[in-house]
């Protein structure tokens, strides 16, 4: 209130034929910048015809009641500009616009007590004071800003040669090179690039342990001497599932059995068609029931066709026609 005091002068008046209380006067000034706004949006006649309402909306207001006490009425600046030749629109509009302003902000800017005492007993309530965060809550606050505050740096210089919107392509940061480079120099980038790195390196390594390991497996599992073992070792991996494993031990196997009866030398470095044609120019006898074994085998260990169980028992049928024909009459003969 000690604002409109001072707006409509301090000193009370005496009694008066016209006077309003403030929404009346605020109400009043209202319409005269409106009348005013759209007077100088028009030319004569209807130009001056809105002027005539601005002066008629500020004629006749002598005083202003506030708290029951009359004070004087303050527009008289902005009527004084409107009966001016020519009339001062602009003067006016001003005063009327800061008058306005004035006293609508100290209207609104009014305590009322009683509302006020009614907020705070509710307010008073235990229901609506927070709690003091415990240490383990003090804590994860702490972490929690200081996450945001590293998240906040990380994408400062993304920031920083940000142009504006309906900036033109030549604006320094509004091309794709500024933009580049902003991205090349921020540490989030940098940090991405590390990680990476770190993944490639750390699969480098499982890589290599992993055949490292394999390796040592391998050597200290030494592979089957002779064809009993190579056919106990096959028996093995069909228990186990791993019937490719299991075909190509037995047809190991089966060449190792002609070696030791000095039908065919094994050599390792050889292909298995390479084996065939061998055991061709060694003894031909043994190229036919030779032959649809190694086609099974390299079906099976180099086509990666389906091997399962049925696979497994053709190719220990083979085995047992091959160790029947050798150990029979025909092959000592030979």
């Amino acid at each position: 209130m000690i604002v409109c005091m001072v707006a409509l002068g301090w000193l009370p008046d005496a009694v008066r034929a016209a006077d309003v209380d403030v929404p009346v006067y605020v109400q009043r000034l209202t319409t005269a910048q409106d009348a005013l706004t759209q007077a100088q949006a028009l030319a004569g006649t209807p130009r001056d015809a809105a002027i005539q309402r601005a002066r008629d909306a500020l004629t006749g207001i002598d005083s202003v009641t506030v708290d029951g006490t009359r004070y004087p009425a303050p527009q008289s600046d902005a009527l004084a500009a409107l009966r001016r030749t020519p009339p001062d629109t602009e003067r006016a509009v001003t005063e009327l616009t800061l008058l306005r302003a004035l006293l609508a902000d100290e209207q609104g800017t009014v305590p009322d007590t009683q509302a006020r005492r009614n907020l705070d007993r509710i307010l008073s309530d235990r229901a609506f004071q927070s709690a003091e965060p415990n240490a383990v809550q003090a804590q994860a606050i702490r972490f929690q800003s200081w996450i945001g505050e590293q998240l906040r740096r990380l994408f400062r210089p993304l920031q920083r040669v940000k142009p504006p919107p309906n900036a033109p392509a030549n604006t320094p940061g509004a091309g794709p090179v500024a933009r580049l480079l902003a991205l090349l120099g921020s540490p989030l980038l940098l940090i991405l690039v590390a990680l990476a790195l770190a993944a490639v390196i750390i699969f480098v390594i499982a890589r290599r342990w992993r055949k490292s390991e394999r390796k040592a497996a391998d050597a200290a599992t030494p592979p089957p001497r002779t064809a009993a073992e190579w056919r106990q070792q096959a028996d093995m991996l069909a228990a186990q599932g791993d019937y490719r494993a299991a075909v190509r031990a037995l047809f190991l196997g089966a060449l190792t059995e002609l070696d030791e009866r000095r039908l065919v030398v094994f050599d390792p470095a050889l292909t298995d068609r390479e084996y065939l044609r061998e055991a061709q120019r060694q003894q031909s006898w043994l190229a036919e029931p030779l032959r649809p074994f190694v086609r099974l085998v390299e079906s099976v260990v180099y086509a990666n066709a389906p091997c399962h169980a049925a696979e497994y028992r053709r190719a220990r049928a083979f085995t047992d026609d091959l160790r029947q024909i050798t150990g029979g009459p025909y092959a000592v003969a030979a």
